[in-house]
Protein backbone atom coordinates (compact mmCIF):
# COMPACT_ATOMS: atom_id res chain seq x y z
CA UNK A 1 0.00 0.00 0.00
CA UNK A 2 2.98 2.38 0.82
CA UNK A 3 4.29 2.06 -2.37
CA UNK A 4 0.92 2.59 -4.28
CA UNK A 5 0.95 6.01 -2.17
CA UNK A 6 4.35 6.78 -2.96
CA UNK A 7 4.98 7.21 1.07
CA UNK A 8 8.37 6.26 0.99
CA UNK A 9 8.95 6.82 4.63
CA UNK A 10 6.31 4.59 5.69
CA UNK A 11 7.94 1.62 2.74
CA UNK A 12 11.29 2.66 4.64
CA UNK A 13 9.95 2.23 7.96
CA UNK A 14 8.46 -1.33 6.48
CA UNK A 15 11.46 -2.46 5.62
CA UNK A 16 13.16 -2.24 8.63
CA UNK A 17 10.77 -3.72 10.24
CA UNK A 18 10.51 -6.78 7.80
CA UNK A 19 14.49 -6.99 7.60
CA UNK A 20 14.05 -7.10 11.47
CA UNK A 21 11.41 -9.91 11.76
CA UNK A 22 13.13 -11.86 9.23
CA UNK A 23 17.07 -11.58 10.77
CA UNK A 24 15.55 -12.77 14.29
CA UNK A 25 13.35 -15.23 13.51
CA UNK A 26 15.22 -17.40 11.21
CA UNK A 27 13.95 -20.45 11.93
CA UNK A 28 10.26 -19.59 11.30
CA UNK A 29 11.34 -18.65 7.86
CA UNK A 30 11.26 -23.00 7.39
CA UNK A 31 8.08 -23.66 8.58
CA UNK A 32 5.84 -24.55 5.77
CA UNK A 33 2.48 -23.45 7.04
CA UNK A 34 4.46 -19.86 7.40
CA UNK A 35 5.59 -20.47 3.84
CA UNK A 36 2.48 -18.84 2.06
CA UNK A 37 2.79 -15.64 4.37
CA UNK A 38 6.07 -14.98 3.66
CA UNK A 39 5.97 -15.86 -0.29
CA UNK A 40 3.53 -12.82 -0.13
CA UNK A 41 5.63 -10.57 2.13
CA UNK A 42 8.69 -11.11 -0.21
CA UNK A 43 6.47 -10.25 -3.55
CA UNK A 44 5.11 -7.08 -1.60
CA UNK A 45 8.50 -6.08 -0.99
CA UNK A 46 9.47 -6.98 -4.92
CA UNK A 47 6.89 -4.51 -5.73
CA UNK A 48 7.57 -1.68 -3.43
CA UNK A 49 11.31 -1.87 -4.35
CA UNK A 50 10.24 -2.09 -8.34
CA UNK A 51 8.02 0.83 -7.47
CA UNK A 52 10.74 2.50 -5.47
CA UNK A 53 13.28 2.21 -8.52
CA UNK A 54 10.85 3.50 -10.96
CA UNK A 55 9.83 6.60 -8.94
CA UNK A 56 13.95 7.34 -8.36
CA UNK A 57 14.51 7.47 -11.86
CA UNK A 58 11.80 9.26 -12.48
CA UNK A 59 13.14 11.80 -10.17
CA UNK A 60 16.44 11.34 -11.73
CA UNK A 61 15.07 12.85 -14.97
CA UNK A 62 13.18 15.63 -14.01
CA UNK A 63 16.52 16.74 -11.65
CA UNK A 64 18.69 16.13 -14.76
CA UNK A 65 15.93 18.74 -17.07
CA UNK A 66 15.83 21.36 -13.94
CA UNK A 67 19.63 21.17 -14.56
CA UNK A 68 19.60 21.56 -18.12
CA UNK A 69 16.82 24.12 -18.09
CA UNK A 70 18.97 25.96 -15.19
CA UNK A 71 22.17 25.91 -17.37
CA UNK A 72 20.11 27.37 -20.13
CA UNK A 73 18.76 29.97 -18.21
CA UNK A 74 22.22 31.43 -16.97
CA UNK A 75 23.68 30.60 -20.83
CA UNK A 76 20.31 33.50 -21.68
CA UNK A 77 21.07 35.37 -19.05
CA UNK A 78 24.90 35.87 -19.65
CA UNK A 79 24.23 36.60 -23.46
CA UNK A 80 22.22 39.27 -22.21
CA UNK A 81 24.68 40.81 -19.76
CA UNK A 82 27.04 40.69 -22.39
CA UNK A 83 25.06 42.63 -24.70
Amino acid sequence: MAAKTEDWQSLKRYDGQLRELLDTHRPFLKDPRLAPEIERARRAHLSAYEALSVATSKLKQKLDSSDAEKERAMAYQLAMTLE
